[in-house]
This record gives C-alpha cells, sequence and structure tokens, in this order.
C-alpha cells in the first residue's frame, strides 16, 4: 500500500479485544499512525475529543494465504472432489474459467486495477494485512507482507511450489529460515498420500525449521504436527477451500493437541471466503460441530486471525494487538452481540463501522470516517447490500473505486465472464 503517515491525533471510545482481553469502556489513542495509548485509563491529550465508537474494536485482522488478483473471479465449482492440487490445476474447467482468462487480463495490464480491487474486498471483511499480492502492482490500501516494505523491513517470502524452486532460490529461501525469519510455503495440499509425502520432501529440503508457515498441511497426521511442532514450524487453516476441492481439511483437533501455532485465512474467492471473517465464520461452523465439543473457542479463532499470524509471521512488534506503540491498523465492528469474539466472527457488512491502516480510515460508514479524519474523501460503494464508503485517495495513482470497478468489469466483459463482487 501507499502508507501516508497522518499527522493526526485522535481517540476512540468502546470495548477493546486487545485480543488477549476484553476491556469495556476503554480507549485508543492514535497518534501519527500508531497505537500511543490504550486501555481503560488511558490519558486524552489536551484539546482532542473523544470520539465514542458504541462498538467492538479489534487489531486487524491477518491473512497469511491469499491470491489477491483472483478474487474478481467468481466462484469455481468443480466437477469433481480432487485428491491433490495437481489435479484441478490440469483440469480443463480450471483452465476455461480460472487460469486462461487469468493469464488473458494480466496481459491486458489490468493486474493494477486487479490488486486494487482485492485489497478493497479484503478491507471490507476486515483484513489489513495481506498476503499473495502482484509483485508488480501492490500498491493499493492494505500492507502487503510480501512485496513491498509496508512493514519497514524486507518482504517475507511466499511460495506456492516450494519443492519446484531452481536450486539458488531454494538456497535462499533455507538461508532466510535458518536466519529465523518468516517464509510463508504452500505444503501438503491435497487428501492423499502424493499430498502426505510433500512433508518428507519439505525435511529432505531442510525447510522444516523455525520460521515456516505451512499452508494447508491437509492430509497431516498426529505425529506430523508433533514433528511440525519440534521443529518450530506453523500451519495456515483455510477450510472452505479444502473441503471445496477436497473433501476435508486439516486435522485442527490434532494440531491443537500438539500445540502447534495456527492462523487462519481464505485461500482465495474462487474456492474458498470471501475474505477473513466470512472465513473466520466458516471456521467457526466446523469448529462447533464437532463432538464431543468444539476445536476452538471464539476467543481463540479471534486469535487465529490476529495475534497468532502476527507472531507466525515475525510482525508480532508491528502488528496483531492493540498495544502501544503497533501500528494503528484496527477494526470496528457494531456491538451487536454481547460476545465480542462472537461478534466479530458474525458480523454482518452492516455491522462493519471502520477498518484503519496506519491510524487513516479506509473502509467503513462515511460519518465515521469523516469524525475519525476529516481530510478523509469517503466514495459511496454498497457491499453485501449496506451502504458503506472507501477511501482510494492514497492508493496508487489515487483511483476511485468506480474508476477501479470500470477498469476490472471491462476487462471481464471483453472476455464475456461474470465478475465476482465484494459480497462473494
Amino acid at each position: 500500500m501507499h502508507i501516508a503517515v497522518l499527522a493526526l491525533t485522535y481517540v476512540l471510545r468502546g470495548t477493546l479485544v486487545t485480543p488477549d482481553e476484553v476491556i469495556e469502556n476503554g480507549l485508543l489513542v492514535v497518534s501519527e499512525g500508531r497505537i500511543s495509548e490504550v486501555g481503560a485509563n488511558a490519558s486524552v491529550p489536551e484539546g482532542v475529543e473523544v470520539i465514542d465508537t458504541g462498538g467492538f474494536i479489534y487489531p486487524g485482522l491477518i491473512d497469511l494465504h491469499n491470491h489477491l488478483t483472483w478474487n474478481a473471479h467468481p466462484r469455481w465449482s468443480p466437477p469433481q472432489l480432487f485428491r491433490n492440487r495437481y489435479e484441478w490445476q490440469a483440469t480443463d474447467s480450471y483452465s476455461i474459467w480460472l487460469s486462461s482468462p487469468q493469464s488473458k487480463r494480466v496481459r491486458a495490464l489490468v493486474d493494477c486495477e486487479l490488486e486494487k480491487f482485492a485489497e478493497v474486498k479484503a478491507l471490507a471483511w476486515g483484513a489489513t494485512t495481506v498476503t499473495g499480492s502482484s509483485p508488480k502492482c501492490f500498491k493499493g490500501l492494505a500492507r502487503n507482507t510480501d512485496v513491498g516494505k509496508d512493514f519497514e523491513q524486507d518482504p517475507i517470502p511466499y511460495e506456492i511450489f516450494p519443492l519446484e524452486m531452481p536450486p539458488d532460490r531454494e538456497t535462499r529461501l533455507r538461508d532466510t529460515i535458518g536466519a529465523g525469519k518468516a517464509v510463508i510455503v504452500h505444503l501438503a495440499e491435497g487428501a492423499d498420500p502424493s499430498a502426505a509425502r510433500e512433508l518428507r520432501q519439505a525435511r529432505a529440503h531442510q525447510f522444516l525449521k523455525p520460521g515456516l508457515i505451512a499452508i494447508h498441511a491437509v492430509p497431516l497426521l498426529e505425529r506430523d504436527f508433533a514433528d511440525l511442532k519440534a521443529g518450530g514450524v506453523s500451519v495456515v487453516w483455510s477450510p472452505r477451500s479444502n473441503i471445496e476441492l477436497y473433501g476435508r481439511t486439516v486435522d485442527v483437533a490434532a494440531a491443537k493437541r500438539q500445540q502447534v501455532d495456527m492462523a487462519i485465512a481464505p485461500d482465495w474467492s474462487p474456492s474458498g471466503s470471501a475474505g477473513m471473517i466470512a472465513e473466520l465464520r466458516y471456521a467457526a461452523l466446523l469448529s462447533d460441530a464437532q463432538f464431543p465439543s468444539p476445536v476452538f473457542t471464539y476467543a481463540e479463532l479471534v486469535k487465529m486471525a490476529t495475534s497468532n499470524p502476527a507472531r507466525m509471521a515475525r510482525l508480532d512488534g508491528k502488528v496483531g494487538k492493540l498495544a502501544k506503540g503497533l501500528y494503528a491498523d484496527f477494526v470496528i465492528v457494531r456491538a451487536s452481540r454481547r460476545d465480542p469474539y462472537d461478534a466479530l466472527i458474525h458480523a454482518a457488512m452492516a455491522d462493519m463501522l471502520l477498518v484503519a491502516v496506519g491510524g487513516e480510515p479506509l473502509f467503513g460508514d462515511a460519518t465515521l470516517m469523516m469524525k475519525v479524519s476529516p481530510a478523509a474523501k469517503p466514495e459511496a460503494i454498497t457491499v453485501c447490500g449496506a451502504a458503506k464508503a472507501v477511501d482510494m485517495s492514497n492508493s496508487e495513482g489515487g483511483v476511485s473505486f468506480a474508476q477501479t470497478m470500470d477498469a476490472v468489469g471491462n476487462a471481464f466483459a471483453f472476455y464475456q465472464l461474470p465478475m465476482a463482487g465484494l459480497c462473494e
């Protein structure tokens, strides 16, 4: 994103979900893009009016698994369940509906607008940090982990096919992990022995070390999770995409028993969820359906979208909590339910009051956006039938969302293909 550090100080009142604790009637003090104070007894700077949000305030959600420029594609209905990712990528259906049109649109040079569309979509569903951005065009609105320097450090390597890398790239990846830095890879995606074998291959390549973040891990057994825990490897759970493509997902109960660090992320819109809150809701349904009791509490699920991924990605000194000194990336949701964790997981789009990155209000209700920053430029949009607003004035080129939609919509129309909206 283009991070504009606003010389702006403001104070928000609401129920703070840090997410480790819930602070009723708390204050969040934001100054120049960071949290300067947080808590029930935080001091209000002289001359600064307190803005009463009437909502629950959470850290911005962190998406460690996505493929953003694909998220304008509508849901894909594959003709069957697959044993592994190599099967569906070889089908005519995937080529006709996804890969061929995607490559044509990239060649048509609308990938920058696809990125912006996807980042607005991510924000609408609560994500302030995203992974899987376009390497050429990523200056949208959210923070990008894998391109640019939104975190004032080198980007986190994000490898979709880590076992197919050239030797020099593999060496760099291994050196990065060896230095204790985060690396995100797709690993063991599928339900058959060939997918499970990727874990043994990763071990042979000396990848299973602290800092490795393994996306999918669908066929792994309890002993495998014990190995991951011993190696300091964490897992990203993308349940909806797993179930729609393979008919099963990670044995998260086994992973939890082995105390493996886990995060939640939506994968992509064609087979996953539209965004982070939608994927949280799906994960909650799966967890609640387990016998004899849910695998996760709602508080644990919210941590799997905030503080857990921040720690896994070595970003916990910057994002993932409401804490002094961290970036002022946060989400405000209407207090529609008594339990604040439940309220986030089951938030309707109408309940999304504000999403801010670096203290800058980028999505939500236009009135609250203007209260927080009188210089904001909210543009009216409709998401899931709810009247919302987005401020794209600090995106690359300062284009409006209407201009972005025109560019992307025209590209889809040219190839006579349907396009997904922000709600799907």
